[in-house]
């Protein structure tokens, strides 16, 4: 039997260096995978904590774009934001920190100078951003008119 292992390994020098090389190989592929993992996963748990207060800033949102239309104040729907931006039609309200857009019955975003009587529906997204982690969450609402 070591005649026979004499032979095999007999003029053989290194191969230990190399079978060590493939197992070094393959540690660091496994570590790697690991390490990538365990990073996608803590990513994940980070925008989970985040998803509660997008919500909230989404619903306290639209909640304040209600009461902005129910008190019959605003005229227009550039009266309800604090700003307004012309080329995306965002409407930005503050507080809460919202975007909310004003869509009409044909489901066309509407500029800032419509009125507010061609609301047909609110979408408004609160978004958290915590390091590269950002979430969004969006509510549309349909409103409609009092049938007295």
């Amino acid at each position: 039997m070591a005649i026979i292992y004499n032979k095999m390994f007999k003029n053989k020098k290194g191969s230990a260096m190399v079978f060590a090389l493939v197992l070094i190989t393959n540690a660091l592929i496994i570590v790697a995978s690991i390490v990538f993992i365990s990073a996608t996963q803590f990513k994940a748990s980070g925008a989970i904590s985040l998803t509660p207060e997008a919500f909230q800033k989404a619903d306290s949102g639209l909640e304040y774009v209600l009461w902005e239309i129910n008190k019959g104040g605003a005229t227009t729907v550039g009266d309800v934001c604090d700003s307004f931006q012309a080329a995306t039609k965002k409407c930005i309200i503050n507080d809460p920190e919202s975007v909310v857009f004003f869509i009409d019955e044909n489901d066309n975003v509407l500029s800032s100078s419509a009125d507010i009587d061609d609301v047909d529906s609110v979408k408004v997204i609160g978004e958290v951003q915590d390091g590269s982690v950002r979430v969004s969450r969006a509510l549309r609402t349909t409103l409609f008119s009092n049938p007295n």
